[in-house]
């Protein structure tokens, strides 16, 4: 059997790792547009500041993973539709490559919206490794002292954030009343973005972009409007990101009669590739994974969601399914995180339709619950890492002496980007009902605790003292 997988990010990288846990001898071929192997997509940031390892970008570890998992990697062969009657994808290049079972794993392109002055040198998007390579040299060069980013998504704050680490002035223009729209509501947001103001970023929020401006080619300034305003002003700046959305590359399937998820009321595209729990599109011989795909949720439903760890997920399901195994895919995550040094946040699930809702503030952390039906419908979350004292009630800890376990495991009651996870992986998901005894465990900030469902209990705490 002969795999072609198109894409090679996240999806394509743990779909081989799954095939070749169930088959040795199949050939997989992978067509990148891009020359580099595997890298982690959330750490573009981390290049621009050149603060991160080839091991760690290169997470899958380069061109070993093709060797170890025998795939025929074919850099810069960009693809640019399959014809799944004659079984075949077509390259730029006119080339045709054949395939018995197809994995679309081609991910999502920067949307950029048609603004005048969108082609001026020094305007960029940042969604890929080529992005962040040129940001970097064009700081480097000392030719931008000043940045402009349009979009306060989780990609525009990162990038805001480094830039002015790096001694950069940057404005961050958002056409909605909040950073991170998608991930915090208006209270949330506001938190989120008071520490990184008193950095020094600048923000101008329900704000709109209306062209970009240069000289001999070069951008000089932007011109924006106050959202339902006429009258406009300049910002000055050396280098412009637009960081306003992804968009599926469903143009792949174009042409064939492989469904994408369109709104039946609307008569719209409103995601990726349609996929079924095991990854398959209306063709049984051609999956999508990751990006390119909208896939069933912890719901039932289907979404497009696009961020690094339902990629991972839909790949493995993929992978295993191509192989001859029957997995189902128990739901997508869309758990996002926002990493920035002074501040960090998180989010998941829905927030529109809830019930009710409720939140704490312990020190600098706030966590913000959504629940429907006596069930966890979503979260979110902000804070500011700080180390919590030791709970002396902890029989684990009267029990034992412990030195660097102590320091490394005990200190870190679960707070941090991975509360959010708890919080979903062990409600949402798994459709656990929300009782008054996690209400108290949040509130005590004991997030742990709720990741064991037979105890209820703070991890620190042990049922039988000195086992």
């Amino acid at each position: 059997m002969k795999v072609v997988i198109v894409g090679n990010g996240p999806a394509a990288a743990s779909a081989v790792e799954a095939f070749r846990k169930v088959d040795r001898e199949s050939d997989i071929v992978i067509l990148s547009d891009e020359e580099f192997p595997t890298y982690a997509p959330n750490c573009m940031e981390n290049v621009i500041r050149d603060d991160i390892s080839r091991e760690a970008l290169f997470y899958k570890g380069g061109e070993r993973f093709y060797e170890k998992h025998r795939v025929d990697f074919r850099p810069k062969k960009e693809v640019v539709r399959i014809d799944n009657k004659r079984k075949v994808v077509i390259t730029k290049e006119g080339e045709e490559i054949s395939y018995d079972k197809c994995l679309l794993a081609a991910g999502a392109y920067a949307f950029v919206p048609p603004i005048e002055g969108v082609e001026l040198e020094r305007v960029t998007t940042a969604k890929n490794l080529y992005d962040a390579y040129r940001i970097r040299n064009w700081i480097v060069s000392g030719k931008v002292r000043s940045a402009v980013i349009i979009g306060a998504g989780p990609i525009g704050i990162e990038d805001a954030e480094t830039l002015r680490h790096l001694g950069l002035d940057v404005t961050v223009i958002e056409v909605f009343d909040r950073i991170l729209p998608r991930m915090l509501d208006r209270q949330m947001g506001r938190i989120y973005q008071n520490p990184l103001e008193e950095e020094g970023i600048k923000f101008l929020l329900e704000h709109q972009v209306v062209a970009i401006h240069g000289k001999n080619g070069e951008v000089e300034a932007v011109e924006v409007k106050k959202r339902g305003s006429d009258k406009t002003f300049f910002v000055k700046t050396d280098m412009v990101i637009v960081s306003t959305g992804v968009r599926p590359r469903t143009y792949l399937v174009e042409g064939t009669d492989i469904e994408i998820h369109i709104d039946k009321k609307l008569g719209k595209p409103v995601g990726g590739i349609l996929v079924n729990e095991y990854q398959q599109t209306s063709d049984p011989d051609v999956y999508a994974a990751g990006d390119i795909a909208s896939g069933v949720d912890a719901w039932g439903n289907h979404r497009w969601i696009a961020l690094f760890p339902p990629a991972q997920q839909s790949g493995y399901v993929a992978g295993f399914n191509m192989a001859g195994k029957r997995v189902r895919n128990t739901g997508l995550v869309d758990y996002n995180a926002v990493k920035t040094r002074s501040v960090t946040a998180g989010s998941g699930g829905l927030f529109e339709d809830a019930e009710e809702s409720f939140f704490l503030e312990y020190k600098e952390y706030l966590i913000k619950v959504f629940l429907k039906e006596g069930k966890v419908r979503g979260y979110q979350f902000v804070g500011v890492p700080k180390f919590p004292k030791l709970n002396t009630r902890n029989p684990l800890l009267r029990a034992f002496r412990i030195n660097t376990w102590e320091e490394k495991v005990a200190f870190d009651k679960g707070l941090g980007l991975e509360a959010s996870g708890v919080l979903y992986h062990f409600f949402l998901r798994l459709n656990r009902e929300f009782k008054e005894v996690h209400r108290k465990l949040i509130e005590r900030m004991f997030l742990r605790g709720l990741a064991d469902p037979r105890k209820e209990v703070p991890l620190f705490i042990q049922e039988e003292v000195g086992v």
